[in-house]
């Protein structure tokens, strides 16, 4: 009886305990089929706008001169004199150094007697044959023309040898008469006839001497202007440009900037010795390298912006003026040149610089806030709203950034649209968001202490 009145308890604890557990298994499975509450996410948002942009491409480059040029000696002899060091600005055809003109001026003296002892001979002046000279030039004419002939024809020696022609003939003729008369012999006919042909061949050999000493003038003439030309360069000058940098009139004086002087006064220099290094400093040339990729976008005229660091708080403007039409292969780069203009001389040849070439000032793009960007795992997407619920617009590259703003390109970006700003985190597709306003800023002065605001938590927490 004992061991039943035990069991007896037992078994209904056991009842009562599968009892419950079925009533608990049903209060789960309705519990589980109650629809859950949908949570709406407050967010800020920012107007998607439409803006125009400015597209530039970053590049940095070395300044150089407009030209650069090794002035060098084009003869050999003693430095008498320097006229401007490293420093001075000169302009063309001034005098860089001057040599010893002693040798230079004998040799133009000695080809000078010789072109006059010529003319001598021919009794022509030496104003008269510069005048034919630069008439005809050194040709062919100048020896053989018509007035190269009637000049021949009054030669002293040539008019001597036709007298002497003239002469024998005149005597061969009267012999000949004579010979039809019976009053002269054969022998005094054949020295006649010898007589007339010796002094035609000596009239033929008058001429041709004569000719010969038109070509020896011609000849000595132009030694003596190599001589001439010898004895000017003993004077080193600033050498001349025939074409003027662009931007610049004919009026416009080129100037040089001297940036080496390597002789000294005494120094004996040989042909093709440097004597200066001259820089033209106005205009410069900017050398840059472009990427490949780019290559499409740059073109010749487009602005430029240059910066350096001697004026960092100053802007320099240039111009797009040759593209190399090459690609480097080993930089995958190509070349461009721009001009830079250098009125006040502020950029110095040499020198590194920053370049911002605009290749499109009025670009049309899709601008948002830089916060409104959402990056994670690999993707780059913005949320907006529509219908008060978020929506993701996915795979987006983001492009030119100014202050507070980024461009945004891709599929599926619509042409007017609220960007969600903060509350990203909490957010997929579908989720209802309501749009709250910002907090503005507290006014100045109106912020706590730090200790103060971090105490406060503390008081809080004792009181209750």
């Amino acid at each position: 009886m004992r061991r039943w009145y035990l069991l007896a308890p037992a078994s209904a604890l056991a009842m009562a305990l599968a009892a419950s557990s079925g009533c608990s298994h049903a209060g789960a499975e309705a519990a589980g089929k109650a629809k859950p509450a949908v949570r709406t996410i407050p967010v800020t948002v920012a107007p998607l706008e439409r803006r125009t942009v400015e597209r530039t491409v970053e590049v940095v480059g070395s300044l150089r001169g407009w030209e650069h040029v090794t002035v060098g000696s084009k003869q050999s002899g003693r430095v008498l004199k320097v006229v401007h060091d490293m420093g001075d600005r000169v302009k063309p055809g001034e005098v860089l150094i001057e040599l010893d003109p002693v040798d230079a001026k004998l040799a133009y003296d000695q080809a000078q007697s010789k072109y006059l002892a010529e003319l001598m001979k021919l009794g022509i002046t030496e104003a008269r044959a510069d005048e034919l000279v630069e008439k005809f030039g050194v040709t062919e004419e100048l020896i053989r023309g018509k007035h190269a002939e009637d000049a021949i024809d009054r030669v002293p020696a040539v008019v001597q040898v036709q007298v002497a022609r003239d002469r024998a003939l005149h005597n061969l003729n009267r012999q000949r008469a004579l010979s039809k008369k019976g009053a002269s012999t054969a022998q005094e006919m054949e020295d006649m006839e010898n007589e007339y042909r010796s002094q035609c061949a000596a009239y033929d050999n008058a001429r041709y001497t004569a000719r010969n000493a038109i070509a020896t003038a011609v000849g000595n003439r132009i030694a003596r202007d190599q001589a001439a030309q010898a004895l000017a360069d003993m004077v080193v000058r600033v050498p001349s440009l025939k074409v003027q940098p662009p931007g610049m009139s004919q009026a416009d004086r080129v100037i040089y900037a001297i940036t080496k002087r390597p002789v000294s006064e005494g120094q004996m220099l040989r042909i093709g010795d440097a004597v200066c290094e001259l820089v033209i400093e106005n205009p410069l040339r900017l050398w840059t390298s472009v990427p490949e990729r780019y290559s499409d976008q740059v073109e010749v005229g487009q602005p430029v912006r240059i910066s350096v660091a001697s004026h960092t708080n100053m802007a320099f403007q240039g111009k797009v003026v040759r593209i190399n039409p090459s690609v480097d292969n080993a930089s995958r780069t190509f070349q461009v040149e721009t001009l830079v203009p250098n009125e006040r001389r502020l950029l110095r040849p040499g020198g590194f610089a920053k370049a911002t070439i605009v290749t499109d000032s009025q670009a049309k793009a899709a601008v948002v806030p830089i916060e409104s960007i959402v990056r994670f795992a690999g993707v780059t997407k913005i949320l907006v709203v529509e219908g008060g619920t978020a929506r993701a617009i996915n795979d987006i590259t983001t492009g030119w950034e100014g202050q507070g703003w980024v461009e945004i390109t891709g599929k599926g970006i619509p042409e007017k649209a609220l960007v969600v700003t903060t509350g990203q985190s909490q957010l997929a597709d579908g989720t209802p968001v309501v749009i709250r306003t910002p907090e503005p800023p507290p006014p100045p002065g109106s912020h706590q202490p730090a200790q103060q605001a971090a105490a406060e938590p503390a008081k809080k927490a004792e009181a209750h």
